[in-house]
């Protein structure tokens, strides 16, 4: 063999005199072959710098150990904390994540959705764009697993994994009215997106329940992004009587209004300024008008997806579809004048953040 030729695991056995099954039962670690053999082929595999082929292995074995994961955008922590958590369970157990985002687009959506088909992933974690779902009912799909998780599309017969939103929206809403609040708005969202529907429905269930008038203009829908929460924050501020409260459809849309508060705005108004908020990440205390927040169980989710799908690769179809729902928290940020108060509200602590046991470089 030349320096340039990759080897084969047919090399293998000839450098360490034994036979190819020996070889991958030692590189499959069965445990059947006496210590000696197995020092003679892991020496054999050092030399000849053997690495096994996976794409070879899964097309004989018809499993390539790879899950697709696919994510409305990148940039949104609550996405990235997500892949993380799945890695850390379905790591361990041999499995590669394909992670691609659909950018908040149907289009490519159907196309990211195409590309880890082709490459004949395992099984699929997705969270979708919008309540558009016939790609996800195709004949191609109907033979690989998927979980959705934080968002359902009425009508399709899939594994579903979701957070209470409309209890969570309903509960730091009251908190923010137990705190003195009678004027809110509702800023963000997307009248397509299962988990936007269901936080403003929680939000007029609050307002109702404490006999408050609901102000139709500053219920202010218009994407769940940074960029959205920006213009919409100023849009807000630009017509009369403004609120000085507002609940905020997710962390993204968070982040863009405090970002227009602390760029445009006086320091009369952003003192004024209190949010209530889906999601609580761990920089949630950082953003100062920030009171409430609802925080996620980010480790449940993931591992009631990671267990469903792996049940579902496994030809296990017991209670197929499943729809998992699981009840959030509110956090209460007293250093920017949240006010702890019923059983169900805890003071958030920095040291409680998840980063904290990470290290960067």
């Amino acid at each position: 063999m030349s320096n340039r030729e990759t080897a084969t695991i047919k090399d293998v056995a000839k450098l360490a005199g034994v036979s190819i099954a020996t070889v991958s039962r030692v590189l499959n670690k069965l445990g059947v072959v006496n210590p000696e053999t197995e020092r003679k082929v892991l020496s054999a595999v050092t030399m000849l710098h053997y690495q096994r082929n996976a794409v070879a292995r899964s097309l004989k074995l018809k499993v390539t150990k790879s899950i697709g994961i696919m994510v409305p955008e990148i940039s949104n922590t609550f996405f990235t904390e997500i892949v993380e958590q799945l890695e850390h369970l379905l790591g361990p157990l041999g499995y590669a994540l394909l992670v691609c985002s659909s950018e908040n687009s149907v289009i490519e959506e159907k196309r990211k959705l195409s590309l880890l088909l082709e490459r004949n992933v395992d099984g699929l974690v997705v969270i979708p764009v919008s309540d558009v779902g016939d790609h996800f009912a195709t004949p191609p799909l109907s033979n690989t697993p998927f979980v959705m998780i934080d968002r359902k599309i009425e009508g399709l017969g899939c594994d579903v994994i979701l957070t209470d939103n409309r209890k969570g929206a309903f509960d730091v809403t009251s908190a923010l009215i137990r705190e003195g609040r009678t004027r809110i708005g509702f800023l963000g969202g997307d009248a397509h997106v299962h988990t936007s529907v269901e936080r403003l429905h929680g939000f007029l269930d609050a307002m109702k329940a404490h006999s408050l008038e609901v102000e139709k203009q500053f219920i202010l829908l218009g994407g769940m992004t940074q960029k959205a929460g920006y213009t919409l924050m100023k849009q807000a501020l630009s017509m009369e009587g403004c609120p000085d409260a507002f609940f905020m459809v997710n962390d993204m849309v968070h982040i863009g209004a405090t970002s227009y508060l602390m760029a445009h705005e006086s320091k009369h108004i952003r003192n004024s300024m209190a949010f209530a908020t889906f999601d609580y990440l761990y920089y949630a205390p950082l953003l100062q008008f920030c009171h409430y927040a609802v925080a996620q169980p980010l480790d449940l989710i993931g591992e009631a997806a990671a267990q469903l799908l792996i049940r579902r690769m496994e030809g296990d179809r017991e209670g197929f579809p499943a729809t998992i729902v699981l009840e959030p928290s509110i956090h209460v940020m007293k250093e920017n004048g949240g006010i702890v108060s019923g059983g169900k509200l805890k003071a958030s602590l920095y040291d409680h953040s998840p980063r904290f046991n990470k290290v960067f470089s």
